[in-house]
């Protein structure tokens, strides 16, 4: 472009010159090819691609999974549709969810702009200026004298000199943006796994509260006609009323939990509010074999997204210091070319040259400012590896806890329940103990299930913030889904057979406790499954004998609708 300024006048003048100067003419034509070269390579046209072949290895890098997934990114939305609703056709997994997620949630169209705003910027960077083109008309104050008409063509001459140090600068902050939207697609999977957790564990807690309501409100309606016959008197009545008025407001409270956690699932998933679709409604068991806690501190610290953005960031803030350091002695210099046409109608034309005197130092400044930001990057470097270390340790402290109190379920709490469960049945068989008791050790078994479910829950919930903490799939992830299996359902002879008609109060369905009286301890194997969605109810109860008391409906509550037998994180 440069060489174009030089030769455009020339070229244009030599049309109406005198033929004595056809010399400057022809050599402004041989000129003229080299100016065309130029003014093309300025003006290439811009990439189709906007990096997103760098932000998916980027991505891949640290989770293929994540990576061979499609996304919204440069897709009609014919296709997205057609491939939404297959995902949608089954029952949504996790790996389903983030599926859905890249295909319709906005965040991913709006990365996808910032793309191409930042590819812009880059390619704005890697250009020359435009030349300036003026003009003048200049009247004499000699009357008669015709008006003297001028015109130049000028560039920046400084920017010419550092076009390839610019361009390298922009670059290297194209790609460092391209992380940060590598890491905008990381945090909405790990945004939509924990909202798909958090989904499932609520929608289970609420089936186990219905359950314990049903199961209170016999109590209390037992307690009712126990009251009415004059075998307890009103405090113990009012004791079971208020226990039973409890759990229905926990049931409520439980309900409106899970349909919350199942509108922001819906959110984060893009779909609206009248777009069905059913939750696969089962976890896997914990992972049994995770990495240490200083394995994934090391691997987080070579692999975080976003500290590899802001050690990028310290690369360029060396360049930036050592191109001011140059640019501090260097000033602004414009160089051109320059024609003027006389009242003879002679022309002139020569060569023009514009200098910046720094008489000011604001070269300085531009030292400073650069010196400041590389100070301030390698700050960032250090304050961010410090938070990444402590958080993998943190979140893998919580994973650990939650891994441990879903193991002590499985393995105490659950089997010692149940022991006390069917010990009492045959203490009330033999009329040692009364209904109210055996409702009550019902009534502490199914609130170990519940609290086994809001660990289970939290486990799954604590391990995406450890992979996010990461940032990326966890090494184990390959084991996912290996102990998640179809749900066992108990025999009612099981709980039955207690010589005692009447009295068989199913046990929880798809839960194999086979060590039940006992307390297992944690390193003994644990339960083969856990599906909840199948849960037997209170039974009614024959109370025949009881003084005043006619037999009871034995009706049972339907059980929740069964869950689906395939694992909810196939892929894995």
């Amino acid at each position: 472009m440069f060489v174009m300024g030089l030769c455009m006048p020339s070229f244009m003048s030599s049309q109406t010159k005198p033929s004595g100067a056809s010399a400057r003419g022809r050599h402004g034509m041989r000129l003229l090819p080299a100016g065309i070269v130029l003014v093309l390579a300025g003006c290439a046209s811009l990439p189709a691609d906007r990096g997103l072949a760098n932000v998916n290895e980027l991505v891949k890098a640290r989770d293929p999974g994540l990576a061979a997934k499609p996304t919204s990114m440069r897709a009609q939305d014919k296709d997205l549709n057609q491939q939404v609703d297959t995902l949608l056709a089954q029952p949504l997994t996790a790996e389903r969810a983030v599926g859905v997620a890249l295909l319709r949630n906005p965040r991913v169209r709006l990365e996808y702009a910032r793309l191409g705003l930042n590819q812009a910027d880059w390619v704005e960077a890697s250009r020359l200026s435009n030349p300036v083109l003026s003009f003048s008309a200049m009247n004499s104050n000699v009357s008669g004298d015709a008006t003297k008409l001028g015109y130049g063509l000028a560039q920046n001459f400084t920017d010419l000199l550092f076009i390839r140090s610019r361009s390298r600068l922009a670059k290297a902050e194209l790609i460092r943006l391209q992380a940060e939207t590598a890491l905008s697609l990381q945090e909405l999977a790990a945004d939509v796994n924990e909202a798909y957790f958090e989904a499932v564990g609520s929608a289970q807690i609420a089936q186990m509260r219905t359950v314990i309501a049903k199961a209170t409100r016999t109590s209390a309606d037992l307690a009712k006609r126990f009251h009415d016959a004059g075998n307890i008197n009103a405090l113990e009545l009012a004791r079971e009323q208020a226990a039973a008025e409890q759990a229905e407001l926990d049931q409520e409270a439980a309900q409106a939990e899970a349909e919350s956690a199942r509108v922001t699932l819906n959110t984060l998933i893009g779909l609206a509010t009248n777009k069905s679709w059913q939750l696969d409604a089962r976890l896997p068991l914990p992972v049994s074999d995770e990495s240490s806690a200083q394995e994934l501190i090391d691997l987080g610290l070579k692999q975080r997204l976003d500290l590899v953005a802001e050690r990028m960031r310290v690369e360029r803030s060396d360049d930036v210091l050592g191109l001011a350091k140059t640019l501090r002695w260097i000033p602004f210099l414009e160089v051109g070319i320059a024609g003027e046409r006389d009242s003879d109608r002679s022309r002139s034309l020569g060569p023009t040259v514009a200098l910046e005197l720094p008489l000011f130092g604001k070269s300085g400044s531009g030292v400073l400012r650069a010196e400041a930001l590389q100070e301030q990057s390698r700050a960032n470097v250090a304050l961010l590896e410090g938070e990444v270390a402590n958080g993998i340790s943190k979140a893998y402290a919580r994973m650990v806890s939650a891994r441990t109190r879903v193991l002590r379920h499985q393995r105490g709490l659950i089997p010692q329940r149940e022991a006390i469960v069917a010990r009492t049945q045959e203490l009330q068989n033999y009329m040692i103990v009364g209904q109210f008791e055996l409702l009550l050790a019902k009534r502490e078994e199914y609130n170990a299930y519940e609290g086994y479910l809001a660990a289970l829950r939290d486990y799954w919930k604590s391990r995406v913030d450890l992979a996010r903490a990461v940032g990326g799939a966890l090494p184990s992830d390959t084991h996912i889904g290996e102990l998640s299996i179809s749900p066992i359902m108990l025999p009612e002879a099981a709980s039955a057979g207690t010589g005692h008609a009447g009295h068989n109060m199913p046990a929880m369905e798809g839960m194999d406790h086979s060590q039940d009286g006992a307390s297992a301890p944690l390193n003994q194997p644990a339960m083969t499954s856990h599906d909840m969605s199948n849960m037997g109810e209170m039974s009614g109860m024959d109370h025949s004998g009881m003084t005043g008391m006619e037999a009871t409906d034995s009706t049972v509550t339907p059980a929740p609708e069964a869950a689906p037998t395939t694992s909810p994180h196939q892929g894995h």
